[in-house]
């Protein structure tokens, strides 16, 4: 579920555990749990080995200390989903399972198998071998949504191919309009300025959505005034990572799963799903959705793809902006 930025949500996900109750459980605590007893359950019903987190927790120790911030009754809905999750995965995989790894940090995919990817290359959240001596990469997603639509990537300012001037400007501008702001150098400090000042803030967040909608405006030109190998290569490497892994390369496997709702499942090759999309651009279409904070992406009339912008934080002035790239249909 991690697949992007896992050393930094791991922790965040630490971090926020305490502010859970029993009856609420977080996306990201979801997503752990997710990994962890999906792992288990390949596993033949132990826990994963080897590869400790990023605070030195094995997945048995993650696990147990994942379980007592959440009530039975959520502890048993995800891990129901996450058997689901398994025995899908063993169908497709189709032959008995050697060893179980979890590899929730950077590294941990050479440990797991020897052979070297980053976590941008390889967003596989574990690591199945079977007997046979075959590598399978599993990046595993999940939601309560019936629909199965999960963000797939995150990416970056970079991706808006200029975005990131028309931010910079609006924060420069903010400064201007609140020179107090210029001297509060953390996140924290700029959010009790934003409580002692909630109409300065109010007005800061309306202009926020017009810089999102100008950055989206700005990406649709760009990508509509480009070549065709631009528009392809922003969808497969920024929005829906459609490449194959060092581990294909290789002759191994990947497969990103998703278990949506109760116990629906999906599951593709990210390298090859798109790929009769991608081969015809010139039936790709593209549009600024009415919110002005994404572009959705059309094959012949029919969404696929969304790339989707937002503020870190609403709560922090001079936030910054992150992506998310989803795919849609099957």
């Amino acid at each position: 579920m991690l697949s992007f930025a896992k050393w930094n949500d791991l922790h965040s996900f630490y971090l926020s555990e305490a502010t859970e109750t029993h009856n609420t459980v977080s996306a990201n605590t979801k997503g752990v749990m997710h990994e962890l007893l999906t792992g288990y359950h390949l596993n033949g019903g132990n826990h994963m080995e080897k590869h400790h987190d990023v605070n030195g927790h094995s997945p048995k120790e993650a696990h147990d200390q994942l379980k007592s911030t959440m009530s039975h009754e959520n502890y048993k809905k995800i891990n129901d989903r996450a058997k689901a999750a398994a025995d899908d995965i063993k169908k497709r995989i189709g032959h008995p399972i050697k060893h179980v790894h979890w590899t929730s940090k950077p590294g941990d995919i050479h440990r797991s198998t020897g052979i070297h990817s980053t976590q941008k290359q390889d967003a596989s959240d574990v690591m199945v071998s079977d007997k046979h001596g075959k590598h399978h990469g599993i990046s595993l997603k999940v939601t309560d949504s019936n629909t199965g639509h999960v963000p797939v990537s995150n990416p970056g300012m970079e991706s808006t191919h200029g975005g990131e001037k028309i931010l910079a400007a609006h924060r420069e501008n903010i400064k201007k309009q609140h020179p107090e702001l210029k001297n509060l150098t953390n996140a924290a400090s700029r959010k009790e300025w934003a409580k002692a000042n909630p109409e300065a803030h109010a007005e800061i967040k309306r202009q926020n959505a017009h810089v999102l909608h100008s950055i989206a405006e700005h990406m649709h030109k760009h990508l509509t005034s480009g070549t065709h190998e631009d528009l392809v290569n922003h969808i497969r490497n920024h929005v829906l990572h459609a490449h194959a892994t060092p581990l294909q390369q290789a002759g191994h496997n990947h497969i990103r799963h998703t278990t949506y709702g109760n116990h629906s499942t999906h599951a593709i090759d990210p390298a090859a799903h798109h790929e009769h999309i991608l081969a015809d651009p010139k039936h790709i279409n593209l549009k600024t959705e009415r919110s002005g904070a994404a572009i959705s992406f059309y094959y012949k009339g029919k969404k696929f793809a969304q790339h989707r912008m937002k503020y870190n934080s609403q709560s922090d002035p001079l936030s910054g902006v992150k992506g998310s790239g989803t795919m849609h249909g099957k």
